[in-house]
């Protein structure tokens, strides 16, 4: 038997039981209840209920149910895997002959492993419809790339793309989503509740271009599709499953229960060993799939703005220049004396680049657009029908560094020798290697740090950031571009005299960065906020200059100034000029050294220390 040979311990039991003649045919039918029992002292004899794929279709962990919804769980409120299979057993051979609509995919997996009766499944209505809508020959996974800026993306969106041929013969795709309404920018309150309290979460079914459009077109997003090694029958399981999910009440946790959780327990029905982290983020979903070996093939959709950009370091200014009034007037020609070449094949994919951004950005007409991108197809066609542009594995999210960092730090300054030890559960900072990403970005989700004094022994803490943007977009003369920055935390602030207070901090700036060369970052950020040191509140505003280059032998320097105005007390204004080396010993270990200087009119300070980082 095949869930036998899977489930060793007691197996023989198991088989002696499936061996009794379920159907009736020797010993006459048997009725609902005993048809029942039989099955359930199958599975417990074969001890399936420890399957990693029940458990997948539980959406449980170490016990733990992530729904909690009560229709979903029959167990509840006593719940156990364990239980849940005898439930289900009964609810499905004792209940109504409609109960199996309500769990399709346990009823799918169930009869295969314990060769059970077959039931009506075809009957149910939703699976039917299912079934026409979304055509299931193959699935995809999709990663749309994260957009720091925005609360709702800053870690990117993973959802399941079901492709197939409909009753017309014509191939359909879907994307399956799960999100929660996340368009604030109450960072607080957003953390809050989707931490905290929970938020509801939807389950969509929408046709895949238009999804694609949105992240593309409108967000200018890299949207990766990885299809998925998967045989018809994990394939029907996982669409079956879909239809469970759609039924129950879905509570969105965006640190343990967020679309990539989801569709990590959703890849496990397909019987590979699928990691589980603590923290899943769509990044993480996608280096799983690849470890369980799932990844058959990638594709990946670039948007026009990020495409351009990264076309135009291969050619003059100049030569941009006069593509884009080329592209503006309809009159681009590939009848250079390079054409043929690989140089003028960037050309003209340049022209099409800017076409569709410039189309996208209202600065193209649709007549034009279209004139233009028939001109660019058939210059293609007759001429480089052999060449295509291929994305760099380095934005590949299946080799990209991983998100979360313990690190620890001998660090000495005005007190003196520390210890600090510090862990950032998601996501990076500036100071990591950021080269995976379309540009220089921070984003940090309850960072902490606590500091050890080695002179008297006394531990506190060191800062607790809450949350922590930095988007540096290097500014382009054609596409514009806006860094900004945004923080939440509990740290140290200091005083004119550069005494330290901790306090609760809140502001964000806004500024430029330009891409002097291609390792080469300059920026300026200038804002405020407000704070609090639990007795006293006050305002404070800042501005900060920085330079950042990504160097040979994997090495990455910032050097930054900055003047900080009215922290603590009124009229108290100091400046801080930081430095730090970063070498990245392999994709997971970086040596870092921070130096700082802080200057008021009155005093000085400084503060070196050595860092080891570990990502994992």
């Amino acid at each position: 038997m095949h869930f036998v040979r899977r489930f060793k311990k007691g197996g023989l039991i198991a088989a002696f039981f499936l061996l009794l003649p379920i159907s009736g045919a020797v010993f006459g039918a048997p009725d609902s209840a005993e048809v029942a029992e039989r099955l359930k002292l199958a599975a417990q004899s074969a001890k399936m209920y420890q399957a990693p794929v029940w458990s997948g279709l539980l959406h449980a962990e170490n016990g733990h149910a992530n729904i909690t919804d009560k229709d979903f769980l029959l167990s509840s409120p006593d719940f156990s895997v364990e239980r849940e299979m005898q439930a289900t057993i009964d609810f499905l051979y004792q209940g109504a002959s409609k109960n199996v609509c309500r769990f399709p995919a346990r009823y799918y997996w169930l009869k295969q492993q314990l060769n059970a009766p077959a039931l009506a499944l075809d009957s149910c209505p939703d699976i039917a419809e299912f079934r026409k809508k979304a055509p299931l020959d193959e699935i995809s996974l999709v990663f749309a790339s994260e957009m720091i800026s925005q609360p709702s993306s800053m870690l990117g969106h993973a959802f399941l793309k079901f492709s197939g041929k409909n009753d017309q013969g014509q191939v359909v795709s879907h994307a399956i989503s799960f999100y929660t309404d996340a368009n604030t920018y109450n960072i607080p309150k957003l953390l809050f509740d989707s931490l905290v309290v929970g938020k509801q979460g939807y389950f969509s079914l929408s046709p895949y271009a238009e999804k694609q459009q949105r992240y593309v077109d409108e967000e200018q997003r890299n949207v990766w599709e990885y299809q998925l090694n998967l045989d018809a029958f994990h394939r029907e399981l996982i669409r079956l499953h879909i239809l469970e999910l759609k039924q129950a009440k879905l509570t969105y946790y965006f640190h343990s229960y967020n679309c990539a959780t989801l569709i990590n327990f959703i890849l496990s029905l397909s019987g590979k060993p699928i990691a589980n982290d603590v923290w899943v983020t769509p990044k993480e979903l996608i280096r799983n799939a690849d470890a369980a070996g799932l990844i058959a093939d990638t594709r990946v959709t670039t948007p026009s703005r990020w495409l351009f950009a990264a076309l135009s370091n291969q050619v003059s200014t100049e030569e941009r220049r006069a593509i884009v009034q080329q592209v503006k007037q309809g009159a681009f020609a590939d009848n250079s004396a390079q054409a043929g070449t690989e140089y003028a094949f960037i050309r003209l994919e340049l022209a099409r680049a800017y076409n569709q951004y410039a189309y996208l950005a209202g600065e193209l007409d649709k007549a034009r657009w279209q004139d233009n991108e028939r001109t660019y197809t058939q210059i293609k066609a007759a001429r480089y029908p052999e060449m295509s542009l291929e994305s760099t594995s380095r934005y590949n999210p299946r080799y990209t560094p991983k998100e979360s960092q313990v690190s620890l730090a001998t660090q000495y300054d005005s007190s003196g020798a520390s210890l600090v030890l510090g862990m950032l559960p998601v996501s990076h900072t500036l100071k990591d290697d950021n080269r995976s990403y379309a540009s220089e970005s921070n984003l940090q989700l309850f960072d902490v740090a606590i500091k050890t004094s080695l002179r008297s022994g006394k531990t506190q803490l060191d800062h607790l950031t809450i949350f922590d943007m930095t988007s540096l977009v290097p500014y382009d003369e054609i596409t514009g571009g806006l860094s900004s920055r945004f923080h939440i935390a509990i740290e140290q602030q200091l005083t004119n005299s550069l005494t330290s207070t901790q306090a609760m901090v809140l502001g964000g700036a806004v500024g430029r960065s330009k891409r002097i060369y291609d390792d080469i970052d300059l920026y300026v950020l200038a804002g405020g906020g407000a704070g609090s040191t639990g007795r006293n509140g006050f305002l404070y505003t800042n501005i900060e200059a920085g330079l950042i280059l990504r160097e040979v032998w994997d090495m990455k320097s910032l050097l930054s100034l900055s003047r900080n105005n009215s922290q603590i007390e009124t009229g108290a204004h100091y400046n801080s000029l930081n430095f730090t080396q970063s070498k990245f010993i392999d994709s997971t270990h970086t040596i870092q050294l921070d130096w700082r200087r802080d200057m008021s009119t009155s005093s000085q300070k400084n503060m070196v220390a050595i860092r080891f980082k570990k990502l994992f």
